[in-house]
């Protein structure tokens, strides 16, 4: 029997039947569904969750989608001649929507992509939505089963207030079905061993109904044209450091990480404010060819795990720093950089916000580079290209430069060790404000006040609060999808938890040394008396920022340390905070 005949024998038996039913003196009937019922999603990067476009966003789609199943429904050779179809532009400008590929794709970033679906039928509670093809057969069968019938058939009445658990159809599927128990009471139930079990234990203990879910039709929340985002305030470039090659990727899902922290603290803690910001990933690596393959080529196969760990990694310091690539490593970013913010100024045409920059490890010595001008100990002449570009600069200024476990300041020490003033090592032309964010453990961090005043380095730097500016004995926690990465490490080992602060300069040569205790003493150091600044020598702003001592505080955590910032929910409150101070105030 087919699955017409099988929804219409039901109907034909409902009406004969129509006396068991609770039917009552108002007919509600199932009409189908709106555009503003109807909800589209696209899949998140990082959790491969559902989320919901916006109402502004979904409705454009639904009726890009009805033309786009027009033109099929005319089209009848859709292999050799398929129709096309207009790109849909989304989420504020930063993403098209490609119906005949059902893909969100990234206007700004290359690779980025994320699956999208139509919903219309969905979990009840969560709000999840069914897949597609099982929507649409459940969708076929309630529209049969309850909608308005315009030959001359006895109309079937269901009673919508109060719940018969006689089965009005039953649809199966590979791995469920679904029971019609009135036109707002459909439920779907497991054909998993254990979900059979349970139903057959509750139906002999007398149990009128089960264990199921229940199904809703149309999405929770009407899309309307005013849901829609504010224009942008701010756009943030995201800048990878060492490790991205043969990962072009790693770069989009460490922006997605953050940009989702601000948006869970933005809509906690500041669900009021209009301000929009975007973050915009920077991959600079992949495109550069630098030695053309000859590293991998005279790399001996013998360890090659850690061989190929150190090649795509630790080489990226020494290309930058090589009297030959270094040049053509600032060229790539700043091509990059410039590209992305003329493409976005393209499409956003008397556009006013503002730009700044989020730099990590060695990203923060090449964008410090570029906006300085310095050349380096080129020893090859640049090519045509690369010097153009290098000519050119950056053709925006730098509103904040946030530097998150940066070697800047061991940089600029190796090319200048006593710098004459300030202003040589922070130009007034680098940024308004610059941020230095480092975690105590980080191997690779290094902090930048005492390089512009000795003294400071005897002055701590500034300590990152908590996010939200809650204390240390929160009972609240961020999402479990985004769980703070400080947190998944074991607790230091008990003969360290009772150790006394180290002090470094009374160790004796026989003890010796060692990175682990050097590590620790920083844990552990006593809080003196800092030596008075002369008012002089004073920085007019602070620039070290350091982020609280956390739960783990081992080996593993060392070496951890200097890729959590992604996802730390201090430094993206922190960060959020300083884009827009007056959150706060």
């Amino acid at each position: 029997m087919s699955f017409n005949q099988r929804v219409t024998e039901s109907i034909r038996e409902l009406n004969s039947k129509d006396d068991s039913l609770n039917v009552t003196n108002e007919i509600t009937y199932a009409e189908p569904l709106t555009a503003e019922q109807i909800r589209w999603f696209y899949r998140d990067g990082v959790d491969k969750r559902w989320v919901e476009f916006c109402g502004y966003d979904s409705l454009r789609i639904e009726n890009a989608w009805q033309n786009y199943q027009n033109l099929l429904s005319k089209n009848n050779d859709i292999t050799n001649n398929p129709p096309s179809i207009e790109k849909i532009v989304v989420r504020g400008g930063m993403y098209d929507v490609e119906l005949d590929k059902m893909k969100c794709v990234s206007i700004y970033c290359p690779g980025e992509e994320w699956e999208i679906m139509r919903g219309t039928w969905y979990y009840d509670g969560s709000w999840l939505p069914l897949e597609v093809e099982q929507s649409k057969i459940i969708e076929e069968v309630h529209l049969n089963l309850f909608q308005k019938q315009d030959f001359n058939q006895s109309t079937l009445t269901c009673d919508t207030s109060s719940h018969s658990y006689k089965i009005l159809h039953t649809e199966h599927f590979p791995e469920f079905h679904v029971d019609w128990h009135s036109i707002n009471d459909v439920v779907l139930y497991s054909e998993y061993r254990h979900s059979k079990l349970m139903r057959s234990v509750t139906s002999k203990l007398g149990f009128a109904k089960t264990t199921g879910y229940q199904l809703r039709r149309g999405y929770k929340n009407a899309a309307v044209k005013e849901d829609k985002p504010h224009d942008i305030d701010h756009i943030i470039f995201v800048v990878h450091g060492i490790g991205q090659k043969g990962d072009t990727g790693k770069i989009i899902r460490n922006t997605t990480l953050f940009r989702d922290c601000v948006d869970w603290l933005k809509q906690k803690y500041f669900p009021n404010s209009n301000y929009r910001l975007e973050f915009f990933p920077v991959e600079w690596r992949s495109s550069l060819k630098l030695d053309g393959g000859i590293v991998e080529a005279i790399t001996p196969f013998s360890v090659v795990s850690i061989r190929h760990l150190l090649n795509t990694s630790a080489m990226d310091i020494l290309y930058y720093t090589s009297p030959l690539y270094g040049g053509e490593v600032r060229a790539g970013l700043q091509k990059e950089l410039n590209r992305l913010y003329f493409m976005f100024t393209s499409r956003h045409p008397g556009w006013k916000g503002k730009v700044s920059i989020l730099a990590h490890s060695l990203g923060c010595v090449i964008v410090y580079d570029i906006v300085t001008g310095w050349m380096g100990p080129d020893t090859r002449p640049p090519s045509p290209e690369t010097e153009e570009v290098l000519k050119q600069r950056l053709q925006f200024p730098i509103e904040n430069l946030f530097c998150l476990g940066s070697p800047l300041s061991v940089f600029l020490v190796l090319r200048t060790p006593s710098p004459s003033n300030k202003t040589d090592v922070m130009p007034q032309d680098l940024c308004k404000r610059f941020y230095n964010i480092f975690h105590w453990s980080d191997p690779v961090a290094y902090r930048m006040e005492p390089l512009l005043e000795r003294g400071y380095s005897k002055i701590e730097p500034v300590l990152i609060p908590p996010y939200g500016g809650i204390d240390d004995q929160q009972t609240e926690q961020s999402p479990q999808t985004m769980s703070n990465p400080d947190q998944n490490f074991s607790l230091i080992d008990n003969d360290e938890k009772e150790e006394n602060s180290v002090d470094m300069s009374n160790r004796t040569p026989d003890k010796g040394w060692s990175l682990w205790g050097l590590v620790r003493a920083g844990w552990n150091v006593k809080k003196g008396v800092p030596t008075p600044i002369q008012p002089d020598q004073e920085l007019t702003q602070r620039l070290d920022y350091v982020l609280r001592a956390s739960l783990g505080r081992n080996y593993f955590y060392t070496l951890a340390a200097h890729t959590t910032y992604w996802s730390n929910y201090d430094v993206a409150y922190f960060v959020l905070t300083r884009l827009f101070p007056t959150l706060e105030t």
